[in-house]
């Protein structure tokens, strides 16, 4: 017992020391704590993902929550409406391009017969973690638009992989496959889980307002978030989206009518609950990560190899997307260079490959292997392309990939060029045309005047005479 709460208090001062690297060094600490968790578990064997029981699986589902409901938070809904149709096109030509690619390498490399194996490993790797890119892209120096819609990426496509993911499965597991049902099962469960959400939010917000000394204590909204996550579950939709709409929803409440707004709190989430709950946040994301790293498993060299492809083949598919869907007049170089680099895969991929192994689907091993080994190299690149963007030297040696899209300082300079240069322009042509008085001559042609003078004087006094 005593080494467990020694590794607790560790994990909060080695958190907030990675914290502090990152922010120096732009490597982010998310990939540091998987490294850790990788050699402290199947390298050096110190610790097994069996050894902490269902506490692993709570705890990292507990993190997971709790990220997104601190991510719907920091929200606005001006930015949602911006950003969410370049979102959401994002997710879909995006998820289309891996999940073909995916399926495609799959199918290539033995199974030609068994088609579903490779259309689950596709569908699986589709999904942007939410849980790595919404902490990720938070003290990065891109745009708050591009942050956003990175964000809502992430989480929208954790909904379409999940839903078509176990659509799939379950036909599969009964043989039978219904493409209409899945369209229908896509287009209805997301927006429930929304609709929950936001009354879980009016609900809260009106609790507050009603009822404080039953609500207005520390941890009630984190465990409210938790209760809602649970009952969407326990309903069968998804309760990622609906945390996630729950933050949203609390944080927009002004944009209510007034008449609505004078029924509920104005305040439903005070400073000292966001500040509570930043620190919960970084703590159960610490967990997380290192729980992450000692699941991973590089189970043969082939599996390696395969995870190698496709980790590449998902910095391609979205450096497609971008500059399909990324216009020049709209978004920066850097921000177009974060969002190529923003496609790690985390839990979502992790808990969905563990699925088809556990209905007995054939090659479903393979599938939950080749996820395990891809998670860690995709957190790699990402962590390696964000340092890449973030400095300026190393940023030169991959902008030629990204020349059709402005760079900020180049922007910077050429502005203070252009207004430097009129200015000078226009200083020169005053002095130019200056007119030669006495006063603006030099001392040498002063001489000159006053001689010029004096013969002038003198022959008007001859003639005068």
């Amino acid at each position: 017992m005593s080494l467990v709460i020694i590794g607790l208090s560790l994990l909060f001062f080695l958190g907030h020391a990675l914290n502090w690297f990152f922010i120096k060094t732009k490597i982010p600490d998310l990939l540091i704590l998987v490294v850790l968790g990788y050699i402290i578990g199947p390298t050096l064997g110190l610790i097994q993902a069996s050894d902490l029981g269902m506490a692993g699986s709570v705890l990292s589902t507990t993190a997971l929550i709790v990220i997104l409901y601190e991510g719907g938070l920091n929200l606005s809904a001006r930015d949602l409406l911006t950003s969410s149709l370049p979102a959401l096109k994002l997710s879909l030509v995006g998820f289309l391009l891996i999940a073909s690619a995916g399926a495609v390498v799959a199918w290539g490399i033995g199974f030609q017969e068994s088609w579903t194996i490779a259309a689950l490993l596709g569908i699986c790797i589709g999904s942007t973690s939410s849980a790595i890119v919404i902490p990720m892209v938070k003290p990065l120096s891109i745009k708050k638009k591009t942050k956003t819609l990175l964000s809502l990426e992430s989480a929208f496509t954790d909904v379409l992989a999940i839903i078509l993911f176990l659509g799939l499965v379950e036909s599969a597991a009964v043989g039978v496959y219904d493409p209409l049902e899945l369209a229908l099962g896509i287009g209805s469960n997301p927006l429930i889980s929304l609709a929950i959400g936001i009354s879980a939010a009016l609900f809260w917000a009106l609790a507050k307002k009603r009822f404080s000394f039953l609500v207005d204590m520390t941890f009630a909204g984190e465990a409210w978030a938790l209760l809602i996550y649970g009952s969407i579950e326990f309903m069968g939709y998804n309760g990622a989206i609906g945390v996630l709409s729950l933050g949203f929803a609390l944080a927009n409440l002004d944009l209510l009518p007034k008449f609505i707004r004078s029924q509920i709190s104005a305040i439903p989430i005070s400073f000292e609950d966001l500040s509570l709950l930043s620190e919960i946040t970084f703590l159960l994301r610490t967990f997380f990560f290192l729980y992450l790293g000692i699941l991973i498993q590089f189970s043969s060299l082939s599996t390696v190899l395969v995870a190698i492809v496709l980790s590449l083949l998902i910095i391609v598919t979205r450096f497609l997307a971008i500059r399909l869907l990324f216009k020049p007049a709209d978004y920066p170089r850097l921000d177009a260079m974060v969002s190529v680099a923003m496609g790690p895969r985390g839990l979502a991929c992790a808990v969905l490959a563990t699925i088809p192994l556990q209905k007995g689907i054939e090659g479903g091993e393979w599938l939950q292997n080749v996820a395990f080994a891809l998670i860690p190299m995709t957190i790699t690149l990402t962590a390696l392309f964000v340092s890449l963007c973030e400095s300026d030297k190393l940023r030169q040696k991959i902008s030629q990939l990204f020349m059709a899209y402005p760079d900020e300082a180049d922007k910077k300079i050429a502005q203070a060029e252009n207004t430097a240069e009129p200015k000078a322009v226009s200083e020169q042509t005053d002095k130019t045309e200056e007119p030669q008085t006495a006063e603006s001559k030099p001392p040498g042609d002063e001489k000159l005047l006053a001689a010029d003078n004096s013969n002038g004087d003198s022959e008007e006094n001859n003639e005068g005479s």
